[in-house]
């Protein structure tokens, strides 16, 4: 290597001919057809040269230059050995050295810089890439070149870095990559290394890294919904084992973690005798409301819906929204029952409704204007012009309508609604006039009970229940008029009251408890409104492009779901929109393959072991 005090010997003659005999200067044998290729004539008197290769002639240039210790001017200084290099080149490759040498640092005027935090076998390397753009990289010395590239800033080999690691991905290495991409900050790499980690979850949870996981990296990758896991129980075991791996100093973070655990989907067996029982468990009083959130959902189905509700993307379970019966442009009435799988973008096949595959059509029976309701996820369907008094229920297990007690009273034009455990008929038309008798049904007995009556005789209005009382919203009094009044149900006193009113008159509407609020949308709204039970108010969520006159609504993977129904122009309607609450987005999520209205709409769990995919490109009919 040469030194600084060896450079003085030389005479400009020797660097001019080193100079020459190097790469950059062009051959004079060089054929003049390629040097004319760089060429561009702009007229008769001007020509664009554009040497595209220069900036190679330059790199190995300086490369020799370097070589042969040619105008270097500073000598980096790491362990035992030195580097001659040029300042303007280091400048130019790294934003650390252009730094050191264009602000007014004590290093811009120092002859010898020592380097810490790096070997000299890594500074050798990263010197040889920023000369000639070539770099070794191997298992053996990535990681400090890595390191390394991230402290002097050299960005590109960062990412080729980052991106070796990525291809050499295992089960065994895969958190100790993703710790160093978090300890440096880097962002992509920590990203996809997550997603490997989400992919290959079971392999990953036999190694002991695994326990050694960052609180906050451990709760990103629980709450995916493409966790690679066929249960939840799994997820449960893993919280527990990395909570008692260190549980003094964890036992605090146990609520924290276990709220991407969804409890709900657990077995209720295995959730009375493996998570309830856990001493660690029970002396976390902060996690009693995430318990009683599973207790509730394995007594009532979807009346409670959050984020731990939705099954993943692995589990032998999808979380879908039906589209029962309806009317199409014909006004035919149909039999079939659509089920949407918006995560995996696929179709389940169910029976069809009751009453409606006799060999003979006349015995055939027409769902008109019908009701339906979910309850532990069994789908039951109540009503409607021919079918007024029957009662059936969907049992998802075994793809089968199963036939219940008749209604007391029969009725279309109505809603159904799940409280408390129970099933309950609201309002609607008997054929000759508007109605206010409410039943309710109570599964173990199989039997219909009277409540108290509506205050305003309604058909064709929204209801649904939120946190212990049911609402019924807007719908017609008569056959021409619309009511925006709010009717709230409170079954401890048995008794109704009216709450703000709808910010407009609406009937031919739907309504689902979300969250927080009570959405509703249809008629001739051409718009998405929402109510808050706790305050008492109406707001618009967002406005539509057309009315959806008795469209379907319904909650699936934590956002809304608005099928079907008819515009102004009275035609049916084939798009399915999505309604995005985090994102504040309202979509076009898919075509039904035909227009549908006064269908309906409700939310189950179902195998997906009969998943068909929707073929792309259907068609409204």
């Amino acid at each position: 290597m040469w030194m600084a005090g060896q450079r003085g010997a030389w005479t400009m003659g020797d660097v001019v001919e080193k100079s020459l005999e190097g790469p950059l200067a062009p051959s004079a044998d060089e054929p003049s057809q390629k040097r004319g290729d760089l060429v561009e004539i702009l007229n008769g008197d001007k020509v664009k040269f554009d040497d595209t290769g220069l900036s190679l002639f330059l790199q190995n240039g300086l490369e020799t230059l370097r070589g042969e210790n040619a105008l270097t001017d500073v000598i980096l200084c790491v362990d035992i050995q030195e580097f001659a290099c040029h300042r303007v080149v280091l400048a130019a490759a790294s934003n650390y050295f252009r730094a050191m040498f264009c602000n007014d640092l004590k290093e811009k005027y120092e002859k010898r810089i020592i380097i810490k935090g790096v070997d000299a076998e890594t500074m050798h390397t990263l010197l040889d890439y920023t000369y000639t753009s070539k770099a070794l990289i191997t298992k053996q010395n990535v990681q400090r070149v890595l390191e390394a590239a991230n402290l002097f800033q050299f960005l590109r080999m960062v990412d080729a870095c980052a991106s070796f690691l990525t291809e050499a991905l295992n089960p065994e290495n895969c958190v100790g990559i993703l710790r160093l991409a978090d300890t440096h900050s880097l962002d992509s790499l920590k990203k996809q290394v997550q997603s490997y980690i989400i992919q290959n979850f079971v392999q990953i949870l036999n190694s002991e890294e695994f326990l050694e996981l960052p609180v906050d990296t451990l709760y990103h990758i629980l709450k995916s919904d493409d966790l690679y896991v066929t249960e939840e129980a799994q997820v449960f075991e893993t919280v527990m084992s990395w909570v008692r791996h260190k549980q003094s100093e964890r036992l605090c973070l146990l609520p924290y973690i276990l709220e991407n655990v969804r409890l709900p989907l657990l077995d209720p067996w295995y959730f009375v005798e493996t998570v309830e029982a856990d001493p660690l468990i029970r002396q976390c009083p902060e996690v009693f409301p995430l318990l009683q959130e599973a207790r509730m959902y394995h007594l009532s189905g979807n009346e409670i819906i959050s984020e731990r509700t939705k099954p993943r993307m692995h589990e032998f379970q999808s979380e879908v929204f039906m589209i029962i019966g309806g009317c199409t442009k014909d006004e035919r009435f149909v039999a079939e029952v659509t089920c949407l799988d918006p995560l995996r973008r696929s179709r389940l096949e169910v029976a069809k409704l009751p009453l409606t595959e006799h060999e003979l059509e006349s015995e055939n029976k027409k769902w008109v204007e019908f009701a339906c309701v979910t309850l532990k996820n069994e789908v039951y369907i109540s009503g409607g012009k021919e079918t007024q008094h029957d009662v059936w229920k969907y049992n998802s297990s075994i793809n089968k309508w199963i036939q219940i007690e008749y209604l007391n009273i029969g009725r279309w034009r109505h809603k159904m609604v799940v409280l408390g455990g129970k099933v309950y008929v609201i309002g609607g038309f008997d054929g000759l006039q508007r109605i206010n008798n409410v039943e309710t049904y109570d599964p173990f007995h199989n039997c219909w009970s009277e409540a108290s009556p509506l205050l305003v005789h309604v058909s064709s209005f929204a209801a649904t229940s939120h946190k212990k009382k049911l609402y019924v919203i807007g719908g017609g009094p008569n056959g021409k008029l619309a009511t925006d009044k709010t009717q709230c149900y409170d079954p401890l006193t048995n008794k109704w009251s009216l709450k703000s009113a709808m910010p407009v008159e609406a009937k031919c509407i739907n309504a689902v408890s979300f969250r927080d609020h009570i959405y509703v949308v249809g008629g001739a709204m051409r718009a998405l409104y929402a109510y808050s039970p706790l305050e008492d108010s109406w707001c618009l969520v967002t406005q539509l492009s057309h009315e959806r006159a008795s469209c379907g609504i319904a909650p699936c993977n934590n956002r809304l779901y608005i099928t079907g129904g008819r515009d102004e122009k009275n035609e049916v309607i084939a798009t399915v929109l999505c309604w995005d609450p985090e994102a504040q987005k309202l979509t076009e999520e898919c075509v039904l393959p035909r227009g549908v209205s006064h269908h309906g709409s409700v939310t189950i769990r179902k195998s997906y072991t009969h998943i068909r995919r929707i073929v792309p490109g259907a068609v409204s009919v």
